[in-house]
Protein backbone atom coordinates (compact mmCIF):
# COMPACT_ATOMS: atom_id res chain seq x y z
CA UNK A 1 0.00 0.00 0.00
CA UNK A 2 3.11 2.28 -0.63
CA UNK A 3 2.70 5.39 -2.59
CA UNK A 4 4.80 4.74 -5.94
CA UNK A 5 7.66 6.36 -6.35
CA UNK A 6 7.38 9.47 -8.86
CA UNK A 7 9.92 9.26 -11.66
CA UNK A 8 10.37 12.47 -13.97
CA UNK A 9 9.73 11.78 -17.65
CA UNK A 10 13.41 13.83 -17.73
CA UNK A 11 16.07 14.92 -15.97
CA UNK A 12 16.63 18.11 -18.17
CA UNK A 13 15.43 21.24 -16.63
CA UNK A 14 15.72 24.69 -18.17
CA UNK A 15 16.39 26.79 -15.18
CA UNK A 16 15.21 29.89 -16.41
CA UNK A 17 11.25 28.98 -15.91
CA UNK A 18 12.32 28.10 -12.12
CA UNK A 19 10.46 31.36 -10.87
CA UNK A 20 7.42 30.76 -13.49
CA UNK A 21 7.19 27.05 -12.46
CA UNK A 22 7.28 28.41 -8.46
CA UNK A 23 4.42 31.02 -9.39
CA UNK A 24 2.18 28.34 -10.59
CA UNK A 25 2.57 26.06 -7.62
CA UNK A 26 1.76 29.06 -5.50
CA UNK A 27 -1.15 29.37 -7.77
CA UNK A 28 -1.97 26.16 -7.98
CA UNK A 29 -2.57 26.29 -3.76
CA UNK A 30 -4.60 29.46 -3.85
CA UNK A 31 -6.89 28.43 -6.53
CA UNK A 32 -7.63 25.04 -4.00
CA UNK A 33 -7.97 27.34 -0.86
CA UNK A 34 -9.73 30.11 -2.35
CA UNK A 35 -12.29 27.26 -3.93
CA UNK A 36 -12.56 25.50 -1.03
CA UNK A 37 -11.34 22.54 -2.62
CA UNK A 38 -14.23 22.53 -4.61
CA UNK A 39 -13.07 25.01 -8.02
CA UNK A 40 -15.49 23.12 -10.23
CA UNK A 41 -14.68 22.98 -14.06
CA UNK A 42 -14.29 25.95 -16.24
CA UNK A 43 -17.01 26.93 -18.52
CA UNK A 44 -16.38 26.13 -22.51
CA UNK A 45 -16.37 29.73 -23.50
CA UNK A 46 -13.74 30.87 -20.85
CA UNK A 47 -11.19 27.92 -22.27
CA UNK A 48 -11.72 28.62 -25.74
CA UNK A 49 -10.54 32.29 -24.83
CA UNK A 50 -7.88 31.20 -22.88
CA UNK A 51 -6.44 28.62 -25.50
CA UNK A 52 -6.79 31.45 -28.32
CA UNK A 53 -5.74 34.53 -26.32
CA UNK A 54 -2.34 32.37 -24.69
CA UNK A 55 -2.05 30.53 -28.01
CA UNK A 56 -2.40 27.21 -25.95
CA UNK A 57 -3.71 23.90 -27.25
CA UNK A 58 -7.17 23.74 -26.05
CA UNK A 59 -7.27 19.50 -25.00
CA UNK A 60 -4.08 20.66 -22.96
CA UNK A 61 -6.25 23.04 -21.01
CA UNK A 62 -8.67 20.72 -21.03
CA UNK A 63 -6.98 18.35 -19.22
CA UNK A 64 -5.34 20.32 -17.01
CA UNK A 65 -8.57 21.85 -15.62
CA UNK A 66 -9.66 18.29 -15.32
CA UNK A 67 -7.05 16.63 -13.04
CA UNK A 68 -7.42 20.19 -11.18
CA UNK A 69 -10.80 19.64 -10.73
CA UNK A 70 -10.05 16.98 -7.80
CA UNK A 71 -6.31 17.54 -6.55
CA UNK A 72 -5.24 14.37 -5.97
CA UNK A 73 -4.57 13.38 -1.87
CA UNK A 74 -1.19 12.71 -1.59
CA UNK A 75 -0.95 13.15 2.16
CA UNK A 76 1.93 10.49 3.82
CA UNK A 77 0.01 7.61 4.75
CA UNK A 78 0.47 5.03 7.11
CA UNK A 79 1.86 1.40 6.21
CA UNK A 80 -0.72 -1.05 8.11
CA UNK A 81 1.71 -3.58 9.84
CA UNK A 82 0.55 -6.83 11.78
CA UNK A 83 -2.88 -8.16 10.31
CA UNK A 84 -5.05 -9.00 13.39
CA UNK A 85 -8.60 -9.92 12.09
CA UNK A 86 -12.26 -8.90 10.14
CA UNK A 87 -14.16 -6.94 11.56
CA UNK A 88 -17.80 -7.70 9.75
CA UNK A 89 -19.57 -4.51 9.14
CA UNK A 90 -22.11 -5.23 6.40
CA UNK A 91 -23.74 -1.75 6.11
CA UNK A 92 -25.12 -0.87 2.37
CA UNK A 93 -27.50 1.64 0.95
CA UNK A 94 -28.72 1.67 -2.92
CA UNK A 95 -28.95 5.15 -4.52
CA UNK A 96 -30.42 5.60 -8.04
CA UNK A 97 -29.51 2.28 -9.12
CA UNK A 98 -26.21 2.05 -7.31
CA UNK A 99 -25.74 -0.41 -4.25
CA UNK A 100 -23.03 1.29 -1.83
CA UNK A 101 -21.25 -1.13 0.63
CA UNK A 102 -18.84 -1.19 3.09
CA UNK A 103 -18.90 -4.85 4.00
CA UNK A 104 -15.67 -4.85 6.29
CA UNK A 105 -12.70 -3.51 8.37
CA UNK A 106 -9.54 -5.28 8.86
CA UNK A 107 -8.22 -4.43 11.74
CA UNK A 108 -3.59 -3.93 11.88
CA UNK A 109 -1.85 -3.27 15.05
CA UNK A 110 -1.11 0.68 13.86
CA UNK A 111 -4.61 1.39 11.84
CA UNK A 112 -7.64 0.05 10.50
CA UNK A 113 -8.41 -0.84 6.59
CA UNK A 114 -11.59 0.18 5.35
CA UNK A 115 -13.47 -1.15 2.11
CA UNK A 116 -15.56 1.11 0.36
CA UNK A 117 -17.79 -1.00 -2.78
CA UNK A 118 -20.00 0.10 -5.08
CA UNK A 119 -22.15 -2.55 -7.19
CA UNK A 120 -24.46 -0.87 -10.53
CA UNK A 121 -24.80 -0.95 -14.72
CA UNK A 122 -21.75 0.94 -15.62
CA UNK A 123 -20.68 1.63 -12.82
CA UNK A 124 -17.01 1.05 -14.55
CA UNK A 125 -17.59 2.45 -17.46
CA UNK A 126 -15.23 2.27 -20.41
CA UNK A 127 -11.67 2.98 -21.33
CA UNK A 128 -12.41 6.60 -20.96
CA UNK A 129 -14.60 6.11 -17.65
CA UNK A 130 -13.28 6.63 -14.05
CA UNK A 131 -15.32 6.32 -11.00
CA UNK A 132 -13.62 8.36 -8.06
CA UNK A 133 -14.67 7.16 -4.28
CA UNK A 134 -13.73 9.16 -1.24
CA UNK A 135 -14.52 8.55 2.80
CA UNK A 136 -14.83 10.35 5.70
CA UNK A 137 -15.30 9.09 9.32
CA UNK A 138 -16.27 11.39 11.69
CA UNK A 139 -13.10 11.77 14.27
CA UNK A 140 -10.67 9.18 12.11
CA UNK A 141 -8.49 10.46 9.42
CA UNK A 142 -9.27 8.79 5.99
CA UNK A 143 -6.21 8.15 3.18
CA UNK A 144 -7.02 7.07 -0.29
CA UNK A 145 -5.52 3.20 -1.25
CA UNK A 146 -5.54 0.82 -3.43
CA UNK A 147 -8.78 0.58 -5.86
CA UNK A 148 -10.02 -1.36 -8.75
CA UNK A 149 -12.91 -1.54 -11.15
CA UNK A 150 -14.71 -3.80 -13.99
CA UNK A 151 -17.73 -2.80 -15.79
CA UNK A 152 -20.21 -3.01 -12.82
CA UNK A 153 -17.86 -2.70 -9.56
CA UNK A 154 -16.09 -0.19 -7.81
CA UNK A 155 -14.00 -0.26 -5.28
CA UNK A 156 -11.57 1.67 -2.52
CA UNK A 157 -9.58 1.04 0.44
CA UNK A 158 -8.89 3.68 2.68
CA UNK A 159 -6.26 3.50 5.30
CA UNK A 160 -8.14 4.95 8.54
CA UNK A 161 -5.76 5.76 11.64
CA UNK A 162 -5.64 6.30 14.48
CA UNK A 163 -7.18 2.21 14.59
CA UNK A 164 -11.37 2.34 15.18
CA UNK A 165 -11.79 0.18 18.43
CA UNK A 166 -14.16 -3.03 17.46
CA UNK A 167 -16.72 -1.42 20.20
CA UNK A 168 -17.10 1.28 18.26
CA UNK A 169 -17.42 0.05 14.76
CA UNK A 170 -21.39 -0.10 15.10
CA UNK A 171 -21.47 3.52 15.74
CA UNK A 172 -19.01 5.05 13.04
CA UNK A 173 -20.68 8.33 11.05
CA UNK A 174 -19.33 7.87 7.71
CA UNK A 175 -19.79 9.48 4.52
CA UNK A 176 -19.53 8.75 0.96
CA UNK A 177 -18.66 10.68 -1.82
CA UNK A 178 -18.46 9.31 -6.00
CA UNK A 179 -18.65 10.20 -9.18
CA UNK A 180 -17.34 9.29 -12.45
CA UNK A 181 -15.54 11.71 -14.67
CA UNK A 182 -13.93 11.39 -18.21
CA UNK A 183 -9.96 10.07 -18.73
CA UNK A 184 -10.19 10.85 -22.61
CA UNK A 185 -11.07 13.77 -25.03
CA UNK A 186 -13.39 16.05 -23.43
CA UNK A 187 -15.79 15.51 -26.29
CA UNK A 188 -16.07 12.05 -25.69
CA UNK A 189 -19.75 11.28 -23.82
CA UNK A 190 -19.11 9.17 -20.76
CA UNK A 191 -22.05 6.26 -20.68
CA UNK A 192 -23.76 5.76 -17.62
CA UNK A 193 -22.16 9.00 -16.46
CA UNK A 194 -22.35 9.22 -12.51
CA UNK A 195 -22.69 12.67 -11.25
CA UNK A 196 -21.16 13.55 -7.72
CA UNK A 197 -23.51 11.81 -5.17
CA UNK A 198 -23.04 11.71 -1.29
CA UNK A 199 -24.27 8.74 0.59
CA UNK A 200 -24.16 9.17 5.12
CA UNK A 201 -24.36 6.01 7.12
CA UNK A 202 -25.48 6.98 10.45
CA UNK A 203 -24.55 5.19 12.82
CA UNK A 204 -26.40 1.88 14.34
CA UNK A 205 -28.81 2.24 17.08
CA UNK A 206 -29.02 -0.70 18.84
CA UNK A 207 -32.50 -2.63 19.38
CA UNK A 208 -35.04 -1.28 21.98
CA UNK A 209 -34.95 -3.94 25.27
CA UNK A 210 -38.39 -5.24 25.46
CA UNK A 211 -40.69 -4.41 28.59
CA UNK A 212 -41.08 -6.51 31.27
CA UNK A 213 -44.62 -8.04 31.51
CA UNK A 214 -46.60 -6.87 34.31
Amino acid sequence: MRMMPFRPPTEYYDERLEDIDAHIAELVAERHTLSEGNPGFPRAEYLNDWAVRYDTPLRLLQHLFAFLHHRPDVRERVEPEEFLRFVPLMSSQQHEGILVMVPHIRQYNNCSVVLVELEGPGVGGGRFHHVEIRLTIEGYDSVPAEGSGTQHHADRSFIVTPPIPDDEVPRLNMTIEYQSRSLGPMEEDIPHSIPPTTVRFAPAHPPESPRPKL
